[in-house]
């Protein structure tokens, strides 16, 4: 399973919180800016050995299938952001919106053959939080090649059930990765993603 998630509610926790309800979990991460160096590598020896709380994407993107699913453990479950502006990008009309999504998630879960499922945690008073899983993608979609923008409506479909009774709790890298359609409407949106990209 791959699961995906945004910069939601209490997102740092979610791996955490996973884990103590026994669905273990690996999440990949960009590797630590140098000032976080030192909590990143005091998190890192937190991890398991057998199965790691978190992996860099650069282990990701060196290891092929065999490595990774070896790393994952019988589980083989990984946790990735599809809001993050690195890597491979696209764009989906979402309602009034455009949305920036990576393509990276997807990929891997093409390439493992696995399960595609959003994943978001909220906080619903002091100290309890809810961890939601939306339907996975339909596994059509992801057959070669994946149909990326009806994979990224249904994600978005399914992360907007919680968005929308949680608003207040988007982080401002999920806002980043949001922009108005214009007024008028457009059919060419290749003007507005190129706005988007260049503001």
């Amino acid at each position: 399973m791959v699961g995906v998630s945004l910069h939601f509610g209490p997102i740092a926790t979610l791996p955490y919180w996973l884990r103590a309800h026994g669905i273990v979990l690996t999440s990949v991460r960009t590797p630590a800016i140098d000032y976080l160096q030192g909590l990143t590598n005091y998190q890192f020896s937190l991890s398991p050995p057998d199965v790691p709380v978190f992996l860099s994407t650069s282990e990701i993107g060196s290891r092929p299938r065999s490595s990774i699913r070896k790393i994952l453990g019988p589980a083989g479950r990984l946790g990735l952001l599809v809001d993050v502006d690195r890597g491979k990008q696209f764009y989906v009309r979402f309602e009034d919106h455009l949305f920036r999504m990576a393509s990276g998630p997807i990929r891997l879960a093409q390439m493992l053959n696995a399960d595609l499922v959003p994943v978001l945690i909220v906080e619903t008073s002091t100290w309890k939080y809810t961890i939601h899983f939306g339907s996975p993608v339909p596994q059509h979609y992801l057959d070669s090649p994946p149909d990326m923008q009806a994979i990224g409506t249904h994600l978005l479909q399914e992360f907007s059930k919680v968005i929308t009774r949680y608003p207040e709790q988007c982080n401002m890298r999920l806002l980043r990765a949001m922009c108005p359609l214009p007024e008028n409407g457009v059919a060419d949106l290749s003007a507005v993603v190129q706005a988007a990209e260049n503001p």
